[in-house]
């Protein structure tokens, strides 16, 4: 399993205390459990890994949204239309999603202001920023 971003503990517990949090060892192991896999969960699918640890889904979904809001967590379409999250750096980026292994890649190489002014012009829209996700398979796949 490839590995997006590894926390080392000190790191996480500062962004949990920096939001607010407490730091928790529920909410380390669901961290642990998104840097594990490039593919990512769903929320039912990490409450279910985490459930032999008594971890509920209230505190699987907490700590997924607190991870969504710090930006080390990114959500993904799955299969289905269910959404999967991904570990990944803060910042601007978009996902590559390959169809067959579900393996998520981060590009932080986005340029698309031209497209912006564009789409700002031709539709009288204040353009704030965009979401964008490319689907296909990976070098393993293909």
């Amino acid at each position: 399993m490839n590995t997006i971003y590894v926390l080392p503990q000190k790191e996480l517990r500062h962004l949990f205390n920096k939001a607010g949090l407490r730091f928790t060892p529920q909410r380390e192991a669901i961290w642990r459990l998104f840097e594990s896999n490039s593919a990512g969960f769903t929320v039912s699918q990490v409450a279910a890994a985490l459930a032999p640890q008594k971890i509920g889904q209230t505190t699987v979904y907490r700590t997924i949204k607190a991870l969504q809001d710090m930006e080390y967590l990114k959500r993904v379409h799955a299969e289905g239309g269910e959404h999967r999250f991904v570990a990944s750096r803060p910042g601007h980026s978009h996902m590559l999603v390959c169809r067959s292994c579900s393996k998520a890649v981060e590009c932080t190489d986005c340029d698309l202001s031209v497209l912006e002014k564009l789409i700002a012009k031709q539709t009288g829209f204040a353009v704030e920023g965009h979401h964008l996700e490319f689907f296909g398979l990976c070098s393993e796949c293909f």
